[in-house]
């Protein structure tokens, strides 16, 4: 995707025209320098956005002739109101030349920033742009980035760009972090970085808000080296870590994995002096959660309302999550009841974490009744929670109530997910009898996603694999903004789905091309010279043995390639010392059962019976063995 070029070329030519950086400052408002660092309200990165609060700006150019009868918010309300209620075309552009009164660049901006569809926005940009005497400032230009950028439309944000250099504005700060927020969003990570590296180019210092979205979206892409990294750069800048970039920093670590580093920036923080604040809390409860630490969770809990804060609805939803998953559902609805006591109005998160705890305890009429009372409260579910409430019945084979919920969410305005799509596939898979296949076939064609197409019109694999790799190439390019959470379990379903179908060779194509995409990052990693770990914990037991088998193969293929022979491989399946897995493990047994099969030399550490060990010379003689590049086929 071409990037800003024309727009920076202009940049660098403006500074080597004006000789010094200093000089080209003198374009960019003064609130330009100031920090554009808006407040964490949430655990969500939505919360890590440039403030939209931009400054009225120190000109009025006014335009046509001045009408008293319609002036100041009466008149941004009036505007507004026939944008609304028009599409942008002729008709829109009628209404606004009748009103025959002034518009400032500042009421302009006021009215760009309430609109929510892009097209209407930007025709009323250009309308703006053409009316005798009105010049858009970088105010203006700013508000409209972050329109197109919330839309994805960056191919108009880039010639939107080029148009404000030629008009005599420049980005500053708050422009880049629109553009730097978008792209993250999207997941365009080399783009934002770009805006980053090219924002400097052009004189303009990034703030806080600049780095803590870096470090946000490349910790939640699985990039925790880049997220650090701008971390530690932040503070070469002088940027020194307050509550909210403590937050962030502490937020991205427990999402990445590293609990037990965000506990200890956590406690870093509270000895520098910097006080945590309730979101700060929230995210700490949350990770504890998340790693089902929940002793640690209540007790965090606890130190909250200790220094004086007092629960919100995240907090509620956090702790009502901690105790479902304790076993206590009877005391998480007692928060319910506490939480409306306290005049905290339960909304769709709250009634959908109900549903989720009641239907993953089996409970599926209870997870129906609160979906329900959810409804008759006038809240509306969103895809998450239709989500949990047929996960419930898929998982008693309830089909003909998943059908209806499936039925219901287009008349709630509501699309199927890509988690939909992945649960309705995971219950195909681990059907044991046809008819219920065929029931589950039905209603992933009923869901209408894309991933359906996909998984029908897969090819059958060619003699390299080469036309299944470029299928499935071409449509996780397709759900590229997709979260690679979901990705990762769309991946993984149709992985297993394809292995346990007998479509092994399709299945080891899908899996190196998701591999390659960085849908699975922490699978194989290098622990220190030549000792390397496969971690499949996190799989189905089909995509596990069909990673392992590829993961093995291509050590084979760099052996023959270039000599470099492992000395040490570790296999991880999630079943054994400091594992919170109860039961038996699919995966473990799966990994056990391949390894003994092509007598793999391995043996299981004291303590830790789901990693099994291959190293030495033996572990090099085995991998020597030509049917380790075919083991996928068994």
């Amino acid at each position: 995707m071409p990037l800003l070029s024309s727009m920076y070329l202009r940049l660098r030519l403006r500074n080597m025209y004006q000789g010094t950086k200093s000089n080209s400052q003198r374009f960019v408002s003064k609130s330009t320098t100031q920090s554009s660092e808006s407040k964490v309200n949430g655990v969500s990165s939505e919360g890590i956005t440039s403030a939209d609060n931009v400054q009225k700006p120190q000109r009025y150019t006014k335009m046509r002739t001045k009408t008293a009868a319609l002036g100041g918010k009466n008149l941004v309300e009036h505007v507004y109101h026939i944008l609304e209620q028009v599409k942008w075309g002729p008709a829109a552009e009628a209404a606004l030349d009748n009103l025959n009164c002034t518009l400032g660049v500042y009421h302009g901006n006021q009215i760009l920033k309430r609109l929510q569809d892009h097209t209407v926005a930007r025709g009323f940009f250009y309308w703006l742009k053409r009316q005798p005497g009105f010049k858009h400032d970088e105010h203006s230009y700013t508000t409209m980035v972050g329109i197109l950028g919330r839309a994805r439309q960056f191919n108009a944000i880039n010639s939107l760009l080029d148009e404000m250099v030629e008009d005599g504005s420049f980005p500053n700060v708050v422009t880049y972090n629109r553009m730097i927020h978008s792209y993250g969003r999207a997941n365009y990570l080399d783009e934002a970085l770009n805006v980053f590296y090219q924002m400097q180019e052009a004189g303009c210092e990034p703030d806080r808000v600049t780095y803590c979205t870096l470090i946000d979206i490349h910790a939640k892409a699985g990039f925790l080296d880049v997220a650090l990294n701008m971390y530690r750069r932040m503070q070469e800048a002088g940027l020194s870590p307050d509550t909210f970039t403590y937050s962030v920093i502490i937020n991205c670590l427990g999402k990445a994995g590293h609990l037990d580093t965000s506990y200890q920036l956590f406690s870093e923080m509270i000895a520098q002096g910097c006080t945590p604040n309730l979101v700060t809390y929230n995210i700490m409860i949350a990770l504890q959660a998340k790693a089902r630490n929940y002793p640690c969770a209540l007790r965090l809990y606890r130190d909250m309302q200790t220094a004086g804060f007092e629960p919100d609805k995240v907090t509620y939803s956090i702790v009502m999550e901690v105790l479902g998953h304790c076993g206590y559902l009877e005391e998480a609805e007692g928060m319910f009841t506490e939480m409306k006591q306290r005049n905290w109005v339960p909304d769709e998160p709250v009634y959908g974490l109900l549903v989720d705890l009641w239907g993953k305890a089996g409970e599926v009429d209870k997870a129906r009744g609160w979906y329900q009372a959810m409804i008759q409260a006038g809240v509306r579910p969103n895809v998450p929670t239709c989500n949990s409430l047929l996960s419930a019945f898929l998982r008693v084979h309830r089909f003909s109530d998943a059908y209806d919920v499936l039925q219901s969410m287009p008349s709630l305005g509501l699309n199927p997910s890509l988690q939909t799509y992945t649960l309705l596939l995971s219950c195909c898979t681990d059907t044991q009898y046809l008819s219920n296949m065929g029931v589950c076939c039905e209603l992933m064609a009923i869901s209408g996603h894309p991933a359906h197409a996909f998984l029908k019109s897969m090819p059958a694999a060619g003699p390299d694999g080469q036309n299944v790799r470029e299928h499935a190439n071409s449509f996780l390019d397709l759900m590229h903004s997709e979260d690679r959470e979901s990705k990762r379990g769309l991946v993984d379903a149709v992985v297993d789905f394809l292995h346990k179908t007998g479509l092994k060779e399709e299945a080891s194509s899908v899996w190196e091309v998701a591999a390659q995409k960085n849908v699975y990052p922490d699978v194989v990693r290098e622990k220190s010279s030549l000792y390397w770990l496969i971690n499949l914990h996190v799989m189905s037991d089909g995509t596990a043995i069909t990673a392992l088998a590829r993961t093995l193969a291509w050590f084979r293929r760099q052996i023959l390639m270039s000599g470099a022979v492992p000395m040490r491989i570790d296999i991880v399946t999630g079943w054994g010392r400091r594992s919170r897995v109860t039961g038996s493990s699919l995966v473990r047994q799966s990994v056990k059962e391949m390894l003994n099969i092509f007598e793999f030399p391995f043996y299981t550490e004291s303590g830790n019976t789901g990693c099994f060990v291959g190293c030495g010379e033996s572990l090099n003689t085995w991998l020597l063995h030509p049917y380790v590049e075919r083991m996928h086929l068994l």
